[in-house]
């Protein structure tokens, strides 16, 4: 295990990442392809330097959150209780009904419902619970879109420490030091049989995309101290060395996008019912 460093022929660092034996040349061709780009085609045969850049595209901003959700939004983490029964990852079991060191990850943040709807995810949901259950419309709620998983790493999955490649067999690769203790682990899916609950791999392939972003490209991305900014779950925003720099603001938002989310939710179900009542002209 080491920390590998990609560079140019000046020096400066194109991709970096904590090298746990899990990453090959192919899967490492295909990240770079992912976050670096040249603007000719090229061939090296002689060693010559080429000119290469990296992709303009950043992490999705996300953090670990409280949870805030309201009772009837609570279907998604009963669901996810139920269906998985353990951490999908560690394998940690839930002993006499008790939960408190699990906790339901979503695979896609619900503060971005937007660009969850922008991208299509929708459509893909086949989960046939209640439409209150998955979140309304959009089905961002669905379990289809969540994991069960050890607190800490629930944190970590928020945090993009790890991801899961759907594409190798589910395999969990961490791109940062410190985690050995999953490094290499399958994802645990062959208890779920019915196909309209089970987590979609398009998600994980997102999930795993922002984690390439994060941590591969360039010397990765800084981690953002929430603990410090929300540990007790309130928000000074007095405190301008959090939220004064563009990334304390871009966190900002992406917190009040969470915290708001079952209110946006509410608002969209009455303007469904209210649709539906309002009588013909």
């Amino acid at each position: 295990m080491d920390d590998v460093t990609l560079r140019n022929h000046d020096g400066d660092i194109l991709s970096s990442f904590w090298q746990y034996g899990l990453i090959n040349w192919n899967f490492f061709y295909d990240c770079l392809n992912t976050i670096i780009f040249s603007s000719e085609a090229w061939f090296v045969v002689d060693g010559t330097p080429i000119n290469v850049c990296l992709t303009a595209q950043h992490a999705r901003t996300r953090h670990p959150t409280t949870s805030n959700t309201a009772c009837r939004q609570e279907a998604y983490r009963m669901r996810t209780r139920v269906r998985d029964q353990c951490c999908l990852i560690s394998g940690l079991q839930v002993i006499r009904n008790d939960y408190v060191r699990l906790k339901a990850a979503h695979i896609f943040p619900r503060a971005h419902d937007i660009e969850w709807v922008d991208k299509g995810y929708q459509s893909l949901i086949t989960d046939t619970a209640p439409i209150a259950d998955v979140g309304g419309a959009i089905k961002i709620d669905s379990i289809q879109n969540t994991l069960l998983l050890r607190s800490d790493l629930h944190d970590a999955w928020d945090s993009y420490r790890f991801g899961v490649n759907a594409d190798a067999g589910y395999i969990v690769i961490p791109f940062v030091a410190g985690y050995d203790d999953i490094a290499g682990k399958i994802l645990k899916l062959d208890h779920i049989t019915d196909p309209t609950i089970r987590p979609l791999d398009d998600l994980l392939r997102d999930h795993f995309l922002q984690c390439v972003l994060k941590n591969m490209k360039g010397a990765g991305e800084p981690n953002w101290d929430y603990e410090d900014a929300l540990d007790d779950g309130s928000m000074d925003l007095s405190r301008s060395d959090i939220w004064g720099s563009k990334e304390g603001q871009a966190h900002l938002e992406f917190e009040l996008a969470h915290r708001l989310y079952p209110i946006r939710v509410g608002q969209r179900r009455d303007l469904r019912e209210l649709i539906i009542f309002l009588p013909e002209a």
